[in-house]
């Protein structure tokens, strides 16, 4: 039980972290404002998906391990601030946002991370019981398919401003930081300190760095420059490959994961001039398909159990339709979530002019 204990506070460290280091990472996504207020407003989306998790599971007499809780707290937090990153890119309002987070956070974070951190507590739906060691389903699939909702339904009225600047020893650290944290939460998530420790740091890191050699190679074919940008791009699509089975990938196949991740997530990414949309293509790309391959090649890569090793195709199928019904209830839901606020705003205030720069 100390170890558990000890596993879940390294958990909840990790998302801390990792939470603080994305919003340097991903700054450049959002409107220029001060540093203090960027912070404040981050923090204030991703709040609602700590309440959320805090006040419903108990009261739904779910049977997770209370060990568990404050992580599980910890990591809607990080998805909110996540979901709503393209509603700001796009120039909606704090209050916007913040009321879209907290829609998403009952709507979509809770059921998903149930079924994922307690999947024989009740009858899953669909019949489905992927394996999932780190949340990918919920923190990858699940917000990069809300990300494509909201881009979806606000194609049409994106604001092209000015963005924050992030300086390159700022953005290193950034880095550095998303990579450390998110290494300490694939340990965290183990909600144990055992013998696969070595292992799930060792997977976690071969996939980041296969994942940058995928995301730089192919960038380098179709563009023959790389920058920071392909170093962010595919370390945090490797390390997102692997979070669902970190544990239960070989370094080999961690690497096979990763490398698969990054180079998709840019060929679908990078375009010529198109900042961005380049930056909002990769919070989608980087995400959905990212945690979408990695979900998925753990039921054909995962030691003693995925198809190469025993031939069978089961954990393939439940692995893909649990990608597939995940991805589909959360762009749906966010759909409707965003769709509804914006008629709402347009009734009541009025549609609000969108000013374009000439950046």
């Amino acid at each position: 039980m100390v170890g558990d204990g000890t596993a879940a506070a390294i958990g909840v460290v990790a998302l801390v972290l990792l939470f603080f280091s994305l919003v340097l990472l991903y700054s450049s996504t959002l409107p220029a404002v001060t540093w203090r207020r960027l912070v404040l407003e981050s923090l204030a989306c991703a709040v609602p998906g700590a309440v959320a998790w805090t006040l419903i599971i108990p009261a739904l007499g779910i049977s997770l391990r209370l060990v568990m809780m404050p992580s599980l707290a910890a990591l809607g937090a990080v998805c909110c601030f996540l979901v709503t990153l393209v509603s700001r890119s796009s120039g909606a309002s704090l209050v916007r946002s913040v009321i879209f987070s907290c829609f998403w956070a009952v709507g979509v974070y809770v059921p998903i991370a149930v079924r994922t951190f307690e999947p024989f507590g009740t009858i899953t739906p669909f019949g489905l019981n992927p394996i999932d060691h780190g949340g990918a389903l919920v923190m990858s699939v699940a917000v990069g398919a809300s990300m494509l909702a909201v881009l979806v339904v606000e194609r049409h009225s994106l604001i092209r401003g000015a963005r924050m600047t992030l300086p390159v020893p700022l953005g290193v650290a950034a880095l550095v930081g998303v990579v450390f944290s998110w290494l300490l939460w694939l340990v965290g998530a183990e909600f144990a300190l055992d013998d696969v420790v070595g292992l799930i740091v060792t997977n976690g890191a071969v996939s980041a760095v296969f994942g940058v050699i995928g995301w730089v190679t192919v960038q380098l074919i179709n563009h023959g420059v790389v920058a920071l940008r392909s170093l962010a791009g595919g370390g945090v699509s490797g390390l997102i490959a692997v979070s669902a089975g970190a544990p239960l990938f070989t370094p080999v196949s961690a690497a096979v994961a990763g490398l698969i991740a990054g180079a998709v997530a840019c060929a679908f990414t990078v375009r010529k001039g198109s900042p961005l949309g380049n930056q909002l293509r990769f919070l989608v790309n980087a995400h959905l398909m990212g945690g979408s391959i990695g979900v998925v090649s753990l039921g054909v890569l995962a030691t003693g159990s995925g198809f190469l090793f025993t031939g069978q195709t089961y954990i393939v199928e439940q692995q893909f339709l649990s990608v597939i019904a995940t991805a589909s209830y959360a762009f749906v839901v966010s759909s409707v979530f965003w769709w509804l606020l914006g008629r709402i705003r347009n009734g009541v205030g009025g549609r609000r002019p969108r000013i374009l720069s000439q950046r």
